[in-house]
């Protein structure tokens, strides 16, 4: 099957992924298989940026140890964060108190 016959057919059936049980178990997939898995991927790559600091200087050593492993953290924790209070909101899965 062609790329645009796959599309093409995904667009007729677009409907099919927007009922709200479909959303509703599309944010459990986020929160509890692909955010878990994006974690993982992080820590690599934060492990590996801070390898990568030992041998910049200046703004490039600031990038490599601070901001790009802030930017992701940050970024996972919001996402974190607000699917925690999807799933909450819809039903799903509780937030943990205290965080």
């Amino acid at each position: 099957m062609k790329i645009e016959a796959v599309k093409n057919e995904m667009m007729e059936h677009i409907g099919d992924f927007v009922h709200t049980e479909a959303k509703e178990n599309f944010v459990l997939w986020l929160k509890d298989k692909a955010l878990p898995a994006a974690h993982e991927v992080a820590a690599a790559y934060t492990t590996a940026l801070g390898k990568s600091a030992e041998s910049e200087t200046g703004w490039c050593r600031f990038r490599d140890r601070v901001f790009l492993p802030c930017a992701v953290d940050g970024f996972l924790w919001l996402c974190g964060k607000s699917l925690e209070h999807m799933a909450e909101k819809q039903g799903g899965h509780p937030a943990p108190q205290g965080d």
